[in-house]
């Protein structure tokens, strides 16, 4: 739990960027490169968190919802990362189901409690798993191909159907998938989903990193807001092998 609390410290202090960058390795010769990056926007106070596990290889981002039917997003989102790193036994779908309960339950008798999306990979060796409650993306680049990971819970008219927190029983989407030489694996909040399109992140000239590339997408959705200045978060990973 370490690196969660030391990220949810930082901002607290207001030192909202973060920028890390770790190795992982699994049974030779697969080898994860993964990168983070986080920034606040200016509509409302932070309320994006980032979970980076490399030791599990469990990757999550929480989008605190800023008009939740109740207290606040950012607490939600930083309980649900907490939750989700203490109850993941290998099954994402399955812990990101019972995060959902304890903190329906919570949110009775606290009402500090908002709500948040929440869109997690896990990875082991060389398979993958995503899943996902409300609509912060995450993507599969397969030669500079893009491939959805998530199902949005949006309706017709652009409204979030589902969260963490609401309503009492909630569909977990999930989906399982083979990891291959050369993918790239981005995990967001809705900040930068308008940026996630080619060339930007299927060319790997001059990001061919993933720090490169996370920079990239945050310094792009900075460049270019759409509606209001929303917070920013990218989890990137890549495959080698």
């Amino acid at each position: 739990m370490s690196f969660v609390r030391e990220q949810f410290q930082a901002a607290e202090e207001n030192r909202f960027v973060s920028d890390f960058i770790r190795h992982v390795f699994s049974e030779p010769p697969s080898m994860l490169e993964v990168a983070s990056r986080s920034v606040p926007g200016s509509a409302h106070p932070y309320e994006d968190r980032v979970l980076v596990d490399e030791r599990l290889g469990l990757f999550a981002v929480a989008d605190g919802v800023t008009l939740s039917s109740q207290g606040s997003g950012a607490v939600a989102a930083e309980l649900v990362l907490r939750l989700l790193h203490e109850n993941f036994l290998g099954d994402l779908a399955a812990a990101i189901g019972k995060v959902h309960q304890i903190v329906a339950r919570r949110r009775e008798g606290d009402g500090s409690i908002g709500e948040t999306t929440l869109t997690a990979v896990a990875v082991s060796e060389r398979s993958l798993q995503a899943a996902n409650v409300g609509d912060s993306p995450a993507y599969l680049v397969r030669r500079s191909r893009m491939q959805s990971l998530v199902q949005e819970d949006k309706s017709p008219e652009g409204w979030i159907t589902q969260v963490i927190g609401f309503p009492e029983t909630v569909d977990v989407h999930n989906t399982r998938l083979q990891l291959e030489e050369g993918d790239t694996v981005i995990v967001a909040s809705d900040g930068v989903g308008h940026v996630l399109r080619p060339p930007l992140v299927t060319q790997p000239i001059g990001h061919s990193r993933a720090a490169d590339l996370a920079e990239a997408v945050i310094n792009e959705a900075r460049k270019h807001v759409a509606g209001y200045d929303d917070d920013k978060s990218v989890i990137v990973l890549r495959f080698f092998s």
